[in-house]
């Protein structure tokens, strides 16, 4: 009896040591070595389900593993066609697209920085650094496993609560803005740009990872106080306009990961009446003249108005081919082409330029925006859909810029403009590209679906 059975376990090892090497045959086509564990446990299980199958009919073990591996097919051709499948990918246009905006506002930089004469090498050189380290950035991002980012949402939503607390004090220390942190060497930091991309990510992926179950008081409670905290420390910095756009992708990403829009949409308009009442309570910088001074060009061309007006001027000079690239060295609207290379855009090249540049930025959100359907793991589409909402909204903004129809705000151009803001958007960039490249290996065994036809099994491609 005893013989008999390690006889049987003999065997029981034998096939588990086939069925083993026929899938290390499998994996090793197989680059992306995180789902590994996800085929080897689904292709195993259906290798232990035809065999013991067979077994039933009368077949030795030997023979039914043998059989069942002859109807998964060749391992070497399965782990190739599986490797197509779940592999890591890069989105090329998309990335071509940020290396074009990366030479665009290079260039412009270098023509900015040539008509300053003494000044112009020390522009073209800074930028020139922000947009290395910038692009270092995203490399780093591109690679980052972006999971392990909920591992420290707390830490991270914490880190810049507090940065959004101190920065103030510190600020006033130095005589410098009350949203820049000074740092060593030269730098800088703009918390209220930071916690914009931030934050939003930090909330999102503590609400995720505590709330899997679904839509229930507490979760929404807690979304709440996560937002209310920097919103409140956001207003005490008086950045309005970071202020507005951290409120708008709040309200998103909530409406998103609830799938409650009504709701989203009724908590947007009483939060727009409260913010507009607020700001018309405590407007101690003329901020609402300076929202409709667009309303009003004309009666006050040399006041708050001059800004728009200059704009407007500007694109009706410029003709179809532009101006050139020599700009006056004794105009004012020189600082304006380093805050808004849109409009220097259009002085130097001309209309047709601007219209190229704006189909092209059209195309790039398009192209953002056609990511997130691809994305099935739940933290990453809410990256995609954060950084591009983001993104979408600062470059609509410095488009409409252009037309000198819209208030003058604060608003960097991404990616283009000058500044160290760029090093930031470049890796929220390499962040929402990594969560791309994972797409097809992150969260298998939820996303894959097992299909059994005649001799072949496949998974299906998302």
């Amino acid at each position: 009896m005893n013989q008999k059975k390690v006889k049987e376990q003999g065997k029981q090892k034998e096939k588990k040591e086939q069925i083993q090497n026929y899938l290390d045959q499998i994996c090793g086509q197989v680059r992306a070595r995180e789902v590994h564990n996800d085929l080897r446990e689904e292709l195993g299980n259906h290798l232990e389900e035809m065999t013991y199958d067979k077994e039933q009919e009368g077949f030795t073990t030997e023979e039914a593993a043998t059989y069942a591996i002859e109807q998964m097919g060749d391992p070497a051709d399965l782990g190739k066609r599986m490797h197509k499948i779940h592999r890591h990918r890069m989105h090329w246009r998309l990335l071509a697209g940020v290396v074009g905006m990366a030479l665009v506002g290079m260039v412009l930089t270098w023509i900015y920085a040539n008509s300053l004469l003494d000044l112009g090498n020390e522009y073209s050189s800074v930028h020139l650094l922000y947009t290395s380290m910038g692009m270092l950035a995203m490399l780093f991002c591109l690679f980052f496993d972006y999971r392990k980012w909920i591992k420290s949402a707390w830490w991270v939503y914490i880190l810049m609560n507090v940065l959004l607390w101190i920065t103030p004090v510190i600020a006033d220390s130095y005589g410098s803005l009350n949203r820049m942190l000074i740092l060593p060497f030269g730098f800088s930091i703009d918390v209220t740009t930071s916690a914009l991309w931030i934050l939003p990510l930090a909330i999102g992926g503590i609400v995720i990872s505590h709330f899997r179950s679904g839509l229930n008081v507490q979760m929404i409670f807690t979304y709440v106080a996560l937002v209310a905290l920097p919103m409140v420390l956001i207003y005490q910095i008086s950045d309005w306009v970071r202020l507005s756009l951290f409120g708008c992708i709040s309200l998103l990403l909530f409406g998103w990961i609830t799938r409650k829009w009504l709701y989203t949409l009724i908590t947007a308009c009483f939060c727009g009446v409260a913010a507009a009442l607020l700001l018309l309570v405590t407007d101690q910088y003329s901020r609402f003249e300076r929202l409709s001074v667009v309303f009003n060009l004309d009666q006050d061309s040399k006041g708050m108005g001059f800004m728009n007006n200059a704009i407007i001027d500007i694109v009706k000079t410029a003709g179809w081919w532009g101006n050139g690239t020599n700009i006056p060295i004794g105009s004012t609207l020189k600082y304006l082409y380093l805050s808004y290379p849109g409009v220097m855009l259009i002085d130097v090249f001309g209309w047709s330029a601007c219209a190229l540049f704006i189909v092209g930025i059209v195309w790039f959100v398009n192209t953002l925006f056609k990511i997130l359907p691809r994305i099935q793991d739940k933290f990453g589409s809410m990256i995609v859909l954060s950084v591009t909402v983001t993104l979408a909204l600062q470059l609509s903004y410095s488009v409409a810029i252009i037309t000198g129809m819209v208030p003058i705000m604060s608003i960097e151009f991404p990616l283009i403009g000058y500044g160290a803001h760029v090093i930031l958007e470049y890796a929220m960039i390499g962040l929402l590209l990594g969560v791309y490249r994972r797409k097809d290996t992150v969260s298998l065994s939820r996303n894959y679906t097992r299909t059994h036809t005649g001799k072949s099994m496949t998974l299906s491609e998302r």
